[in-house]
């Protein structure tokens, strides 16, 4: 069981394409799990440019961090008609100070974050744009041959692994064009020896 599951149960939180559940400077009122959809979370920086930092899809929690803020550090907007499951932070506050498998689940939780962001930080140092969009699909695909649903558009993917569109439109092209993946029926398939 994970740390969201031993909760009590939160409130439902439908969101149309577009709509937010919180924005950047808002106070902290809940944590979140997406039943379905997809919600981009980004912060607009100083300068007014726009920073993405995460795409939660269907199962995936957002904002963890509220857990020791006052407010939240970003915005949170559904990208298609979401629905999303609203965890009260008063309450999970209360239970993970009460509750010591919680807490541990919770812990648990955070460290596979810190995992994965480091992984996600190393594919922004590979250099060619080809190699580092080789490096996400392998660490996002399952199965054999290895293959990743295309459940996002690329342009998410591009400002997820620090590329820009044209340049991770090119690679796609290259690494079809050489035999080093296919995409068929909404996956990409990695065709390259693992």
């Amino acid at each position: 069981m994970d740390w969201i599951e031993e909760i009590e149960r939160g409130r439902t939180v439908h969101l149309e394409a577009g709509e937010t559940a919180f924005r950047q400077g808002n106070p902290v009122y809940a944590v979140f799990r997406v039943k379905s959809g997809r919600v981009r979370l980004t912060r607009t920086l100083e300068n007014g440019a726009t920073l993405a930092l995460h795409t939660a899809r269907a199962g995936d929690t957002f904002a963890e961090a509220a857990v020791s803020a006052d407010a939240y550090h970003c915005d949170a907007v559904a990208d298609v008609r979401s629905e999303l499951v609203a965890f009260p932070i008063q309450h999970l506050r209360e239970r993970l100070s009460s509750d010591p498998q919680t807490a541990l689940s919770f812990a648990m939780f955070m460290a596979s974050q810190v995992r994965t962001l480091r992984a996600r930080l190393e594919l922004r140092n590979i250099r060619s744009a080809k190699e580092r969009l080789l490096a996400w699909l392998e660490l996002n695909g399952a199965g054999v041959p290895l293959s990743v649903p295309t459940d996002q558009p690329w342009t998410e993917v591009a400002a997820d692994i620090g590329l820009t569109r044209e340049a991770l439109y090119r690679a796609l092209a290259d690494l079809s064009r050489a035999g080093a993946i296919r995409r068929e029926n909404g996956r990409t398939i990695l065709l390259r020896e693992q």
